[in-house]
């Protein structure tokens, strides 16, 4: 059942009030509608959005043990630093006997006091105006007390096989075999499926290594000859000279369990593909958990949610009781006789290497068919009826529905809130890249007019305490946050807030300082709260920033340019399905740096009745698709191209790369439906608004041929900024991304009339936008982003009290005057006094002492570096030791500027990447809360003054150095965490009564190999109220050539240009150097920047993720990005897409990895570091002049399983690759490099 329904919210008090009041101001201001359950985005809700909209937190309770006013102080705590509910995630309870039956009669999952719990929390939720959801069970996956035998019909069910051998001509008689792939687990009942007589297409299958052949023409059926006992007494045809296989297939129960949550002991995983397994669930929540209080409360809150995490269900081949008459339904055919493909399938069903097989494609189109078979009965058996339940009871189901063989995307349509994870999704920037896993997700919610997509973020691995809010470390939440949102995400759920303490005094870690994890003291981040890290007291600003961009993010409809067909059963990710696919477009591809958006639409998708051209797109009215592509999809339902023919016919524009369908997925009725599939489509090459072109390179030309053209369009080409929109009336929102880990500064254009405004997310505020320029329906403006950080624009014609006022310009030259404009200032010394945190006298968790530490007098090196707190100790010469302290340090410096200053009204304050949190102050003015994933623009211009200035910067960190530097936490062995202010510090006036000229690095550091190309780029900024003409030159170390591709620019007034600079090494192979950047314009005022190349031997080495040397592979794994294999360490490691036997690289289907350098360079040779028995083994070299066309300038085969290097004659090109057509992999399931390098 397919249904919507209203989503009710709780709000706070003050939320009440403000939106009664926004209530008559919107009407006024004709603010468009957001939906039933969406605020209208005004000024006063942008300033102070609803808890509707606020992040929530996963909240990891012990059970019922919990104190019942710790835990409203708990929701308080959440409510007062800007989240908007909770989740409960019951934990088990630390300590001796405290998972025994006797405790948990009382305090167990289910219990009457966990009903009690239940109660209390939503009354105090209620009282704050939070939301409160609640996870289905304890832990996952799914279980209820009341299966707690092996043997219940509503467990987890699996198919095993047992076989023997037998030649043709002989007899056999007796007990079915009993040499079970996977032995059942104890005491399970084990039921027949079906005992199949099948003959080998090979004599010689009995001894294969490999898949073992069948001829599917030669498959019988004997299980009705299977006696009551289980025997079974059969003759083989044929003489000696033929091979037969008996296979006897049962359902057994797969003992997936928890224990250690409920009274009744082992509790069994619950079956996701049949309504006993939903109803089990159901059943016992209306009978133990929604009493009358409990119910009544659900009622005037509106709605909670319920919650189930991602499908982990072990390694079993999955099954349920009604498969094989849901698959002879739905597919059209017993599965019944071709039951041997599914032999030893694996846990997805997707191996391409099973036990048994069947030739010429057979065995794959059945475990299609399985897999889809599953897919349907996960979501008619489990989420449907889940949601019904749950609608009756004012809940909303948020369900991660992955991690089994299922259509993630439909399956996303059938929940009122589909949910992703940074976790199983990827954590790194990469070629692929975690957003089109969210992608896959948000298609289901948007399709289905849903208006949430959530994501559980961000579950750092061995992490805990250390997480960082900003750009200081790689697990820092900003950025993994802004990927999500990037994916179509518009809610957050942090991972996570633990309860204070896991169990009584002395119960363990946990139940010590500081105080309950997720896992303990080197588990997964993160550990929010007061008794958490001191940068929580900033999680405010934090969460305000993000809860202003999920409000942005659920106005009107989003809109995307196209949608690409994607035709699976999982995701890329550790923890989905395992599977991946290879047909999702990486977020590095040519679609996105044209700047088009796009999302995924499955076979079920493009079946919806709603799935219509209406108004120019498919999905008029929710997504509003523009186009179709189909990325080298060879198969395809007809159906659902007969579906997209008719979408042709009536004018939607498709555009097919590389291969075009010519034969369906499934095995019912093969032949004909083949047949019928190559008619349809070639009808469908023949309509006018279809493309065929040869890549997905190809393709940006091809839609603009189509006069489909990207509703936003970055100007540089880079691919570094992706956008979401979204539609509202006549306003256009944009979110805007910088997926790189350098600074970009490009224009942007964007669709929409009207006048474009910056809504900044960390403020609250409201601005026009004055450097824009307008075309034909669109607007033009300037976009600054560091790396990984993200901003809000919106364009809109309205004129009201959210959208109003003038732009600011620059000021004219005039006014106070000095004879030379003021240089930057570096603050090269500052005084340092720690509030250093660590357990207090009790040792019991929350009890926090805390010590000052300091002042200390802290200097700047030559190059303006500042020491880390490691680093300041006592062995260094400091009076203080903080190498092991957490806590807030107070900066503060005295700078005394000159008569030149006099007019400076904008001046930014340069901080480089501070660890954690940051505030500062400027002469007793405390600054708004500022932009924690860019900390080098802080604006200070206003409160400086000639004379004696005083600047002072709270940097607050993580927990993790006390946590590690404390008796009993188990946590010593983490790597400690470098805290505070690293330099260097800089004022750079930008602004004033006179021309003032300002040049920022966007790459601080670049990588440069002896003999290599690179490209820095800066950007020149003009403060005045005039055009400047400016001569732009480059000087840099003997050996260095470094000339800018424009020597001459015209920066308009109050405006900026990006000047790029390529370099050349000329013999420098080590260390390090400067290249410095000046600009001057004909009026007088000059200013420089300065960046530091790194240099080495190694044409391909990118550690810094920077521009160029630009990786160029196929899509690898979420956790293992292409820039590993480039990054000089040999512990990181790319691999390539594939998990399954079979998917990796083969002469028909190679895998490739390479770099494109930038500009052609000079090499002879490439050094593979491999993984043993992973990496490549047979592969050619590649190179290009345009990435296109590519030849072979060396062979290798049989190379060392841990690489090695090839060597050439030399070339000159800008693009090498791998083209590798095996791997060491002895199941061909994909290739791992843990470098590449290339020598000249």
């Amino acid at each position: 059942m397919t249904h919507s329904k209203a989503r009710l919210v709780a709000l706070p008090a003050a939320g009440l009030l403000a939106l009664s009041g926004l209530a008559i101001a919107g009407a006024a201001e004709a603010a468009p509608p957001s939906g039933p359950d969406v605020p209208a985005l005004t000024r006063a809700t942008f300033a102070d959005p609803p808890a509707s909209v606020r992040p929530k937190y996963r909240w990891w309770q012990p059970l019922a043990h919990t104190d019942d006013k710790e835990l409203a102080d708990e929701l308080e705590q959440i409510r007062k630093a800007g989240g908007g509910g909770a989740e409960v995630a019951p934990f088990s309870v630390e300590g001796a006997g405290n998972n025994s039956p006797e405790f948990l009669k009382t305090y167990g999952w289910g219990t009457p006091l966990w009903a009690q719990k239940t109660r209390t929390m939503l009354a105090a939720a209620k009282a704050r105006g939070l939301g409160l959801d609640f996870t289905i069970g304890p832990r996952w996956p799914a279980t209820v007390p009341t299966v707690n035998d092996v043997n219940d019909p509503s467990a987890q069910q699996q198919v095993v096989f047992s076989h023997e051998f037998r030649k043709g001509g002989t007899s056999r008689s007796g007990a079915l075999p009993a040499n079970f792939n996977v032995a059942p687990p104890a005491g399970a009942k084990k039921t027949l499926i079906a005992a199949l007589v099948a003959r080998c297409s090979d004599a010689a299958c009995a001894t294969s290594g490999g898949p073992r052949m069948l001829d599917r023409a030669g498959v019988t059926d004997v299980t009705s000859k299977v006696d009551a006992q289980g025997g079974l007494t059969v003759d083989f045809p044929g003489d000696d000279k033929s091979t037969y296989a008996l296979i006897a297939f049962y359902q057994a129960p797969s003992g997936q369990s928890l224990s250690g949550y409920t009274a009744t002991g082992t509790n069994y995983a619950l079956d996701p593909f049949s309504e006993a397994g939903a109803k089990a669930t159901t059943d016992f929540y209306d009978e133990h958990i929604l009493t009358p209080d409990v119910r009544k409360l659900l009622a005037q809150m509106g709605e909670s949610d319920l919650f189930e995490d991602s499908l982990e269900l072990g390694t079993t081949q999955k099954w349920t009781s009604e498969l094989v008459d849901q698959w002879t339904k739905r597919r059209g055919y017993s599965p019944v006789e071709v039951l041997p493909a599914l032999a030893g399938a694996g846990d997805q069903g997707i191996t391409d290497r099973p036990f048994f097989d069947f030739g010429g494609g057979v065995g794959a189109r059945v475990r299609t068919d399985y897999r889809q078979t599953l897919s349907d009965l996960y979501i008619r058996n489990r989420l449907d009826v889940l949601r019904e339940w749950a609608h009756e009871h004012h809940i909303s189901t948020r369900i991660q529905p992955y991690g089994i063989p299922v259509d993630v995307a439909e399956a996303a349509s059938h929940v009122d809130v589909p949910e992703g994870e940074s976790l199983a999704f990827g954590q790194s920037v990469g070629a692929y890249s975690n957003v089109q896993d969210y992608r896959v997700v948000a298609t289901g919610a948007h399709v289905s007019g849903q208006p949430v997509v959530s994501d559980e973020c961000c579950a750092f691995s061995g992490s805990v305490w250390g997480s960082t809010a900003g750009a200081g470390s790689d697990a820092s939440n900003l950025q993994a946050v802004y990927r999500g949102l990037a994916g179509g995400v518009n809610q957050v759920v942090w991972h996570g807030f633990p309860y204070l303490s896991r169990g009584p005094a002395g119960a363990g870690p946990q139940s010590a300082w500081p105080g309950m994890t997720y896992g303990g003291n080197t588990s997964y981040s993160e550990a929010f709260g007061d008794k958490g890290g001191p940068n929580w007291t900033d999680y405010r600003a934090v969460n305000d920033n993000l809860a202003r961009m999920q409000l942005v993010l659920r106005q009107g409809k989003p809109r995307f340019d196209l949608a690409v067909y994607w035709q699976d059963f999982g995701m890329n990710g550790t923890g989905t399905t395992g599977s991946g696919s290879n047909k999702l477009i990486q977020s590095s591809s040519a679609l996105a740096s044209a700047g088009y958006t796009y999302e995924y639409l499955s076979p079920a998708l493009l079946r919806r009745k709603d799935a219509s051209f209406s108004r120019g797109a498919l999905f008029g009215d929710r997504s509003a698709y523009h186009a179709v592509l189909l990325n080298d999809q060879k198969t395809m339902p007809v159906d659902a191209a007969e579906k997209l023919l008719r979408l042709a016919r009536q004018g939607l524009p498709v555009v097919i790369v590389g291969e075009v369908p010519s034969a369906v997925p499934g095995n019912g009725d093969a032949a004909r439906q083949d047949a019928r599939l190559r008619s349809v489509v070639s009808d469908l090459l023949r309509q006018r608004g279809v493309v065929r072109v040869a890549s997905e390179a190809d393709a940006p030309d091809a839609l603009r041929r189509l006069r489909v053209t990207p509703a936003a369009t970055p100007h540089d080409g880079s691919g570094a900024i992706l956008d979401v929109r979204r539609q509202a009336g006549s306003t256009d929102y944009y979110y805007l991304y910088n997926q790189t880990n350098t600074a970009t500064a490009q224009k942007v254009t964007l669709t929409g009339d009207g006048v474009p405004y910056r809504l900044d997310t960390w403020t609250g505020k409201i601005t026009p936008i004055s450097d824009y320029t307008s075309g034909h329906g669109t607007v033009t403006v300037p976009v600054r982003l560091a790396g990984n950080d993200a901003t809000v624009i919106a364009v809109t014609p309205r004129h009201d009290s959210t959208f109003t006022g003038r732009p600011p310009s620059p000021r004219p030259p005039g006014g106070q005057r000095a004879a030379a404009v003021p240089q930057p200032v570096r603050l090269d010394e500052w005084s340092l006094s720690v509030d250093s945190w660590g357990p207090g006298p009790s040792g019991r968790p929350g009890d926090t002492a805390h010590k000052v530490l300091g002042p200390v007098t802290v200097k700047a090196g030559a190059d303006g570096a500042l020491p880390a707190w490691s680093a300041i100790t006592k062995a260094n010469g400091h009076p203080v030791d903080l190498a092991d302290a957490s806590g807030v340090g107070t900066y503060t410096a005295h700078v005394t500027l000159d008569d030149g200053w006099k007019g400076i009204d904008r001046t930014a304050l340069d901080l480089g990447t501070p660890v954690d949190t940051v505030r500062v102050n400027v002469n007793g003015h405390d600054l708004p809360p500022l932009n924690q994933a860019d900390l080098r623009h802080v604006e200070v211009g206003r409160y400086l003054r000639p004379g004696d200035n005083t600047i002072t910067v709270r940097v607050a960190s993580t927990l993790l150095n006390a946590v590690r530097a404390a008796p009993g936490t188990g946590a010593s062995s983490r790597a400690p965490m470098d805290y505070g202010l690293f330099g260097p510090a800089t004022l750079t006036p930008s602004g004033g009564d006179r021309p003032v000229l300002a040049v920022e690095a966007l790459e601080p550091e670049l990588p440069l190999a002896d003999g290599g190309y690179n490209r820095a780029t800066v950007l020149v900024t003009n403060a005045s109220g005039r055009a400047a003409n400016v001569t732009v030159a480059a000087s840099a170390a003997e050996g260095i050539s470094a000339q800018p591709e424009r020597g001459r620019v015209t920066v308009p007034a109050g405006g900026s240009v990006t000047v790029p600079v390529g370099l050349r090494d000329k013999g420098i192979a080590s260390g390090a150097s400067t290249l410095k950047v000046t600009a001057r314009s004909d009026a007088g005022p000059s200013a420089a920047a300065a960046v530091t190349l790194r240099h080495s031997g190694d044409l391909a080495l990118n550690p810094g993720g920077t521009p160029f040397p630009r990786v160029v592979a196929d899509a690898g794994q979420d956790r293992y990005p292409a820039k590993l294999a480039v990054d000089g360490s040999p512990s990181t490691f790319w691999v390539s897409w594939g998990r399954a036997a079979g998917q990796g690289p083969t002469p028909a289907d190679p895998v490739r990895y390479g770099v494109d350098f930038g500009a052609p360079v000079e090499f002879g040779s490439v050094v593979v570091g491999g993984r043993s028995n992973y990496g490549p083994r047979d592969y050619g070299v590649q190179v290009s002049s345009d990435g296109r066309t590519w030849r072979t300038v060396a062979t290798a085969t049989d190379t060392p399983k841990e690489g090695g290097t090839t060597a050439f004659a030399k070339v000159s090109a800008r693009y090498v690759r791998l083209d590798i057509t095996r791997s060491w992999d002895g199941v061909g399931a994909n290739v791992q490099m843990s470098g590449f390098s290339v020598r000249p």
